[in-house]
């Protein structure tokens, strides 16, 4: 057995082994347990003894295995969990058996034994594990074995069986007369099936059939019987061999035995002795021989160091399987036993032959096609498979069919990541890695970086396989691979004769797998590739398109455009310009130029500034209707030059208004009646400058065309008096539809007249309202005060009938006061302080302290015989403060007293 297995033996020493359905455990002298597949890669290691593991023993469902040693420990590991349990017994223990439903069950029992002689089938309790002695006295327990509810032991007397169901013993077999000491030579015992036990002892075999006794009564039911008649044992077979048994297992209807022969020159009796070491032993065999001795097969194994080890250093185990063991020497497919032959060096796996062997002896005959057939027939296990495959790719490449190699690859190699590492370099060596390269796998087995890397690489330096290169890096995941070192091997390419439109995308593809978002873009630009603008979005690398704008107009001005403008804070429109003309030998950059100043001038009229002259003859050029909207709008292009291009390209209305922009008015308005020949718009630009000369000198110009001084006489009501035109016109002139046009002339002079009436009086009306309107609003007032003087106010609650009290011999106050109050009262000139302070102040600008105020109010009132003001306290707050009423009167009289009125305004207006 390879994988880890010589590595382990290289320190150690190999003691027993066991095998479940699904790995097996390899039992070591320095007490370790390893746990293996089936092709001798360590899985799992459990250091469980410090002694020599003496066993090891598999519950059915290969999820815990229990192992027992010298130092007197027995330990059970569950092998998918952190689960272990360990039990002391203080003796070497020789042997254990799990029960096979271990991981089913909640009792957890084992049997064990060792020197001590003590049988103990230990089961857990609900208080613990609990130790139960099945036997004892009769010398150590050198192997138990346990299938379904049968529990077989043997020790120094014989082989026993327990029915651990029943709880009862059912049979003794007594140990083989002449055999040696069981420490010195092992009896083996192995269940061929639920009934039979095969037992191996010294050079005898004898095979036990154990039955159950099922009596029943005339009427069909089962009798009651005694449990100990319930279970019969027969000895179906028993033979002696001429050697030591080392190991036995089934085979089929057959057994196989493993064999060990003394040296010849020793002569030893079987009966009574083992060799010593004295380095004359031989070879082991691996005999088949049926239940009456007759030998089959005959193999002797290759172990290293055979000649000094002794019949107790070699174990043997098989694998289970499925299937009755009377099944004539016949397994299902997958179903064949397999045999493990331990030495304390090596583990030899022996299987029954088949048509592999047919296989191998085509391959030593060079029919590698024919070979390959009976493995595709399935006929082979996978390590042939693997050997075929080898062996007839090696034929092809010495014949240099390289791709029909390549082509085979998948199929021959399969799953094997390492098989294929190998063959993949092997092509590189051979420089037709490129073949092999669409065969690659990426998952199943996937590869190590480096041989992708290499096959990448491959591609790259050919460059009649650098369209292979792009597909490739399309269509493999990028995370099997690092696409650095391909990168570095095709970075010296770019500036040679042999870069490619195919390289340069894988390139880009492969920056864009490392990252390198802007050397990507860079390319995708140089290959004009239409998702370019897609990639800047999605990268966000508007910095970079700053050194392409003439390779992403060329792959889509449309969307090209609005980019540039977007971001031209990180692209100034002198950038752009400049490199589009700088790049004018490859395309109409001119158009590309007009596009993009055009939406630039749309989006802010004064970005472009220093390039309206250019767009001005761009516009000439491309979209002569956008010009004159240019022209109205910008203010940064030079005039002259503009009239230069309009004059050249015979742009009359544009030429008409630069014209007028530089103050020619005269010569404008020639251009539009001698070469437009248009009166209204001649009409309309004279009266936009706003120049009586102009006038005149339009009037000249038409008088000598008398079909446009009657188009003259009907558009300039409102700006000349037609009168005018009519004595200028000179006499004998005919004029078309002269009547019909005088007509019109004065009826719109009629209607003109009469809306300016209109207008004036509606004026006048209006005028008049708001000045009553603002004269009532002046007149309001507002009560300004705190609230310290608005309490005060409410306990003084009859300052009004005091005032009223007063007589009417009361000297009347002087009213001294200039126009405007400013900050003091108009009554006694006191400025108003901040604080405490009780104010009246009026619209018109005037104010009044409160009680200067109704001191004054009153006198007056009294001299006319009024009813004296209340108190502002008593007061409505719409009596004096700015309310929206039009009329005064109404309100006075709606309130019932005289309201609170400027001394100053009222005097004056009486």
């Amino acid at each position: 057995m390879g994988g880890s297995v010589p590595t382990l033996l290289q320190s150690d020493a190999a003691s027993c082994i066991a095998v479940a359905e699904r790995m097996i455990a390899l039992g070591t002298h320095s007490g370790s347990v390893h746990i293996l597949d089936f092709i001798g890669n360590q899985v799992k290691e459990f250091t469980a003894h410090t002694a020599a593991v003496n066993y090891i023993s598999f519950d059915i469902e290969g999820e815990y295995i229990g192992s027992c040693s010298d130092d007197g420990s027995v330990v059970i590991n569950s092998l998918f969990t952190e689960e272990k349990m360990k039990f002391e017994y203080h003796r070497p223990m020789k042997a254990i058996a799990l029960d096979p439903d271990y991981a089913r069950k909640s009792s957890r029992r084992f049997v064990t034994g060792g020197l001590a002689g003590h049988l103990y089938f230990n089961v857990k309790k609900w208080i613990g594990n609990r130790d139960q002695v099945l036997h004892s006295g009769e010398g150590p327990i050198h192997v138990v074995k346990w299938r379904n509810c049968l529990i077989a032991w043997a020790n120094d007397a014989g082989v026993k069986v327990y029915d651990a169901a029943n709880d009862q013993r059912i049979t003794f077999i007594e140990r083989p007369r002449g055999s040696p000491r069981p420490e010195l030579l092992l009896p083996h015992l192995v269940w061929q099936d639920d009934t039979l036990l095969v037992i191996g002892w010294g050079t005898s075999v004898k095979i036990a059939s154990i039955r159950a006794n099922q009596n029943t009564s005339t009427n069909g039911t089962y009798k009651h019987i005694p449990m100990s008649s319930m279970n019969k044992v027969d000895i179906v077979a028993s033979f002696q061999t001429s050697y030591f048994i080392s190991g036995i297992a089934p085979f089929g209807d057959s057994l196989v035995v493993l064999a060990y022969i003394p040296g010849e020159e020793d002569g030893e009796d079987f009966s009574s002795t083992v060799p010593s070491r004295q380095g004359n032993a031989q070879r082991p065999e691996v005999r088949v021989v049926t239940w009456n001795n007759d030998e089959l097969a005959t193999d002797a194994l290759p172990v290293h160091g055979f000649e000094h080890y002794k019949a107790k250093d070699y174990s043997l185990a098989h694998a289970p399987f499925s299937g009755s063991s009377y099944a004539g020497g016949q397994w299902a497919a997958g179903d064949e036993p397999l045999y493990y032959i331990v030495s304390p060096k090596d583990v030899v796996i022996a299987k029954p032959r088949d048509t592999e062997d047919h296989i191998s002896w085509l391959l030593q005959h060079g029919w590698h096609e024919k070979a390959l057939e009976a493995v595709e027939a399935g006929q082979g296990r996978s390590e042939l498979v693997d050997e075929v495959g080898s062996r007839y790719l090696d034929h092809l490449i010495v014949e240099r069919k390289y791709a029909e190699a390549a082509s085979l690859c998948p199929k021959l190699l399969r799953g094997s990541a390492s098989a294929w590492e190998r063959w993949v370099f092997h092509f590189a060596h051979l420089r037709q890695l490129p073949v092999l390269v669409p065969y690659m796998p990426t998952e199943n087995p996937r590869l190590r970086d480096t041989a992708y890397e290499v096959a990448l690489v491959a591609l790259a330096t050919n460059p009649s396989f650098h369209k292979d290169l792009l597909s490739t890096v399309k269509s493999w995941p990028p995370v099997i691979y690092s696409a650095l070192p391909v990168i570095s091997a095709i970075e010296p390419q770019l500036n040679t004769s042999s870069i490619t439109d195919a390289l340069k995308e894988a390139l880009a593809k492969l920056y864009v797998i490392d990252g390198q978002y802007e050397k990507a873009f860079a390319l995708y630009a140089d290959l004009m590739k239409p998702d370019i603008f897609d990639f800047i979005e999605k990268h966000n690398l508007h910095d970079a398109i700053r050194e392409k704008v003439a390779q992403l107009m060329m792959i889509d001005c449309k969307r090209a455009i609005p980019l540039l403008i977007q971001h031209r804070d990180l692209i100034t429109p002198q950038d752009v310009v400049s490199q589009l003309t700088a790049a004018e030998n490859k395309f109409d950059v001119r158009y590309f130029l007009h596009l993009y100043l055009h939406s630039l001038f749309e989006s802010n009229p004064h970005a472009g500034k220093d390039f309206h002259d250019m767009q001005v003859e761009l516009y000439a050029d491309y979209d002569t209707k956008m010009l004159l909207p240019f022209l109205r709008s910008s203010q940064h292009y030079t005039l002259e030059k503009a009239y230069e291009i309009c004059v050249k390209r015979d742009l009359l209305r544009e030429q008409v208004f630069i014209l007028g922009r530089m103050g020619n008015s005269k010569r404008a308005l020639a251009v539009i009646i001698n070469k437009l020949g248009d009166i209204e718009e001649a009409i309309e630009f004279v009266s936009t400058q706003h120049d009586d000369e102009l006038w005149e000198e339009l009037i000249k110009q038409c008088l000598n065309k008398p079909e446009m001084v009657g188009v003259l006489l009907e558009h300039t009501v409102g700006y000349l008096d037609p009168l005018y035109i009519v004595n200028m016109v000179p006499n004998g002139l005919e004029i078309p539809r002269l009547r019909d046009r005088l007509v019109k002339i004065i009826t719109d002079y009629r209607t003109e007249t009469s809306l300016r009436h209109g207008c004036n009086n509606i004026l006048k009306a209006d005028c008049v309202n708001l000045l009553i309107k603002y004269y009532k609003e002046a007149r309001r007032a507002i009560y300004l005060s705190n609230e310290e003087d608005e309490a005060r106010s409410k306990r003084d609650k009859n300052l009004a009938s005091q005032f009223a009290e007063r007589s009417l011999g009361t000297r009347s106050i002087e009213v001294k006061s200039k126009t405007r109050g400013g900050t003091r009262c108009c009554v006694c000139f006191d400025p108003f302080s901040i604080q405490n302070v009780s104010i009246i102040a009026f619209f018109c600008c005037h104010a009044y302290h409160t009680t200067c105020l109704m001191d004054s109010t009153n006198s007056i009132s009294q001299q006319q015989k009024k009813p004296p003001i209340k108190s502002p306290d008593e007061l409505s707050y719409y009596e004096y403060n700015n309310g929206d009423a039009d009329d005064d009167e109404n309100e006075a009289t709606s309130s019932g007293s005289p309201q609170m009125r400027c001394i100053l305004c009222t005097t004056a207006a009486g």
